[in-house]
This record gives structure tokens, sequence and C-alpha cells, in this order.
């Protein structure tokens, strides 16, 4: 799943978790059980989560787009030198043709 910048810059908000870990350092030492605290918890995970996949997910789009555009520019490369070679040695055949 990729993500726009904005969206990602929405989702990195999340990794500041400390609000959350105050509330539930306060909830541990009073012996509580607070569900709302645990639901929000795992949902900021949960944002996390899908952030550091969608940076994941982006390098590597990255990389195999590199590769393609390598064997593409390759494949052209190879092409355009077998144009020269056939370029040369029609001019080579006209100049023997030649008196």
């Amino acid at each position: 799943m990729m993500l726009t910048p904005k969206q990602q810059q929405s989702l990195a908000s999340q990794f500041n978790l400390y609000p959350l870990v105050e509330k539930l350092t306060d909830a541990i030492e009073t012996g509580t059980r607070d569900d709302a605290l645990v639901t929000e918890l795992n949902s900021h995970f949960d944002k996390c989560q899908q952030l550091l996949n969608s940076i994941s997910g982006s390098k590597t789009m990255t990389v195999d787009g590199q590769k393609r555009n390598l064997e593409e520019s390759e494949q052209l490369l190879q092409e355009r030198r077998g144009l020269m070679v056939e370029y040369m040695n029609s001019i080579e055949d006209l100049l023997k043709m030649e008196p």
C-alpha cells in the first residue's frame, strides 16, 4: 500500500506515543484496567506499523523501478550498438562500390 507524503506525515505523528505511555503508567500504578487506553494504544501501534510498511514498500518499489529502468536502458544500448554496426557496414559497402 503506497501512501502520499501527506498521509505519511499524518501517520508519522502517531509515533508521538509519550502521552499514551504516561496514561498507561498511571493506569499501571493505580492498578486499574483502562480498556479505552488499550484500544487507543493498539490503534496507534497499527498506524505506526502502516507507516513503516509504507516506507518499506516505497523503497522496494524504487529499487525495482531502478532495476527495470537499468534493464530497459541496457536493451536500448544493445539495439543502438547493432544499428551502428549495420550503419558502418553499409557505409563500408558503399565505399567499396565506388570506383
